[in-house]
């Protein structure tokens, strides 16, 4: 059950004899070298513990979740491969949340910040509005149907986003001569995604513009008491009243340092060894909220209303998904009484990632050495927009052309028959797999998959939808994948969809398809072994990309 509080007693778990015996196994040998859902259970329930707060980059349980890799990586006897001979690669990182002293009025009524406004924009300076003429801007992206950029100069314009809730908009930078640009989707937006925005999320940089309008979110009676109407009916153009205030966030360092963690098994042959292939996860999630909320009760309302979790808008049931979340809601509480839960555990994202690498790590140190040698990175900060992957590939701690191929594992822990992977339809099954990115530079790389997938005994069938060029959805740019990928190295990523409990609190050890995520963990197994073992490293079939360039989905 899941408290509002930490278990601190769990925290020094991950290094105490005593989480071997709390899960009934000694502690001189807390896991085997056969890839088992046991093993993978058993570390899952240490990084996924709520003693790990959620694990957001820079924070204590983040920390000590790169702890607990990194002990893995040393029992198992592999090399550190981080700075200075550590296992760490430290990224720098700041936290930054809302200024709590934003304010604003509109004719000199006040607003309230959080449930009227709420600024957006950290890395736009801080504004103060004197004053501010208001104007509406129309639906943003809609061809013919905004205000002219020119007709905005140091107003605050208040845009709709096009078919509900949007996170910005497209096109705002033609309106940076505004003095602030307000979007009417406060009411719509995630609370996981407002909880960040408040308490602070990390991020690798402080630098500040004031060539830009910064962006504040409001909501939809806030933006009719700006405009003296609601938006719906007017035209781009029309004039609203007068807006006072500030808004602006506040930076400060992280209290623990943000690490990837980097190890190496080093391969058995001479001529080959100094060659990698790269196998990665990430150990960051996206920490707690200091609002709880009923565990049961969540789950039945995304069951209903949000089946991708927080990729599911925000919305209210009719009364006819009413009904069904409350039978739901009954099922479940002749189980269990109210739960209140704060932390999100983070066990599939990415969780279920980190387990797998350590899971093959010690299959592969355990086994006979394949000839290459094997990196293994478990990054941090890709909820923050992989940072720590694309520090790791901008500042190697190996060379960077010796490494062959990289295959990363994100949410790869689910897909079960409850969930829906797939577009939101449909129900998934065990052959359910997306796969991203595999033949983009390499054809020969993405072989090596399809060989080592026609080997299992259950093979996966590959959803590649999501890899296609021009895919909305831009996944292939949102991996860590792409932070090799944008080196030319051959690259790909593994998931088994969205669900539910994404980016929930409800994300726990306890949803996991444990017999799945072991299959998908011995495919990655065989593959690696495959490219570690051939006698040439994969060819390339396209030219090299500029590592910082657009990347194109």
């Amino acid at each position: 059950m899941h408290i509002v509080s930490p278990r601190r007693a769990l925290l020094f778990c991950v290094f105490a004899a005593a989480c071997a015996r709390s899960t009934q196994r000694a502690p001189e040998s807390p896991t085997v070298a056969a890839i088992t859902t046991a093993d993978l259970e058993y570390r899952l329930r240490i990084i996924a513990d709520d003693s790990m707060m959620g694990r957001e980059s820079g924070s204590e349980g983040d920390y000590k979740t790169a702890d607990y890799v990194a002990s893995e990586f040393r029992r198992l006897g592999l090399e550190p491969a981080g700075e200075n001979g550590t296992y760490f690669q430290t990224v720098p990182f700041w936290s930054v949340g809302v200024d709590g002293t934003s304010s604003l009025s509109v004719d000199g009524a006040p607003l309230e910040l959080g449930r009227d406004f709420f600024p957006a924009s950290s890395n736009v300076s801080p504004r103060r509005l004197e004053n501010v003429d208001v104007v509406y801007g129309g639906v943003m992206g809609s061809p013919g149907g905004t205000i002219d950029p020119a007709a905005v100069a140091n107003k605050l314009v208040v845009f709709t986003p096009p078919n509900g809730p949007a996170r910005g908009g497209p096109n705002l930078g033609a309106f940076s001569s505004a003095r602030a640009i307000g979007v009417v989707n406060l009411d719509q937006l995630p609370p996981e995604f407002l909880a960040r925005l408040r308490e602070g999320r990390p991020v690798a940089d402080t630098t500040t513009t004031a060539a830009r309008a910064p962006i504040i979110y409001v909501s939809r009676a806030t933006a009719a008491k700006l405009l003296g109407a609601a938006p719906e009916g007017l035209t781009a153009g029309t004039a609203g009243h007068r807006v006072s205030g500030f808004v602006g966030y506040r930076f400060a360092p992280v209290r623990f340092p943000a690490r990837n963690v980097v190890a190496i098994l080093r391969g058995s042959d001479p001529a080959l060894r100094g060659e990698y292939v790269s196998l990665t996860a990430h150990n960051d999630h996206v920490g707690f909220d200091h609002a709880p909320v009923d565990h049961d009760s969540l789950r039945a309302f995304n069951r209903v209303i949000r089946p991708m979790g927080a990729d599911s808008p925000v919305r209210q049931p009719t009364d006819a998904e009413w009904t069904q979340i409350r039978v739901i809601l009954d099922s479940l509480r002749r189980v269990h009484k109210p739960r209140l839960d704060s932390i999100r555990n983070g066990a599939d994202d990415d969780g279920s990632g980190t387990v797998s690498i350590i899971e093959i790590a010690e299959a592969m140190a355990r086994g006979t050495r394949p000839r290459r040698s094997v990196l293994f990175v478990n990054h941090t900060g890709e909820e923050a927009g992989l940072l720590g992957s694309r520090w790791f590939t901008d500042h190697p701690t190996v060379p960077l052309d010796s490494i062959i191929g990289e295959i990363d594992q994100d949410m790869v822990g689910r897909g079960t028959a409850t969930d829906f992977p797939y577009n939101g339809t449909g129900a998934g099954s065990p052959q359910y797999l997306e796969v991203i990115g595999a033949k983009r530079l390499s054809r020969q790389f993405g072989e090596a998959l399809d060989s080592a997938n026609a080997h299992q005994s259950i093979p996966f069938v590959f959803n590649l939808e999501y890899d296609q060029p021009g895919h909305p959805l831009q996944y292939y740019c949102r991996a860590d994948h792409y932070s090799y990928a944008r080196y030319g190295i051959p690259s790909l990523a593994l998931s088994r969809g969205e669900h539910l409990d994404y980016h929930q609190v409800t994300d726990e050890a306890q949803y996991i398809d444990y017999v799945d995520l072991a299959r998908v963990t011995r495919m990655v197994y065989d593959m690696a072994l495959s490219l570690a073992n051939a006698p040439t490293r994969p060819t390339l079939d396209v030219p090299k990309p500029d590592p910082h360039g657009q990347c194109r989905q």
